[in-house]
């Protein structure tokens, strides 16, 4: 079934938490970091986040973690375009898979 996506809205720089999990952050500036032990036991937490400015933003691999980008073999900070949208889905402790309009 439909599951809506509440809205966590950021106007700086932002540091996902755990309530964060099933959510999405609008960010307008500053950028997003995914820091270790925030989902470390919840393999399947999933955050989006949307770019909500004309100017790039970074989603930063906070340190510990481990951010990969899906279908490519890229590690790291990522760009979200600007007006972008992406999905960062924990896959296990302190492993991401992000997905969406970066580079």
């Amino acid at each position: 079934g439909y599951r809506g996506l509440p809205q966590n809205a950021q106007t700086a720089s932002y540091d996902l938490v755990a309530t964060d999990a099933g959510k999405h952050i609008s960010i307008t500036t500053g950028g997003v970091t995914v820091p270790a032990g925030v989902f470390s036991a919840a393999a399947g937490d999933t955050v989006v986040i949307f770019n909500a400015s004309a100017t790039p933003q970074t989603i930063t691999q906070g340190v510990g973690t481990t951010l990969h980008q899906a279908g490519t073999t890229n590690t790291g900070n990522r760009t979200l375009a600007a007006w972008g949208l992406c999905t960062v889905l924990c896959v296990g402790s302190n492993v991401f898979a992000i997905t969406g309009n970066l580079s």
